[in-house]
């Protein structure tokens, strides 16, 4: 659970009011098995996260586990 939000893992709607760099290290650990096409809070995060200089993206997209 993500307390800032009271987001559980299974919620994967982006909340109103957007994250915080923090919050949106917390999700992506959180949903860390979610495919990033298809959880909007995970790509929220990843986004903000790469925006912020805190995470680099892979160099090339990475298929499978």
């Amino acid at each position: 659970m993500i307390p800032e939000f009271g987001l559980q893992p299974s919620d994967h709607s982006v909340p109103r009011d957007g994250l915080d760099i923090e919050s949106a290290a917390l999700v992506m650990q959180h949903h860390i098995e979610c495919p990033i096409t298809i959880c909007p809070i995970k790509l929220y995060a990843k986004t903000l996260l790469v925006r912020a200089g805190r995470m680099r993206p892979a160099e090339r997209p990475k298929f499978g586990y």
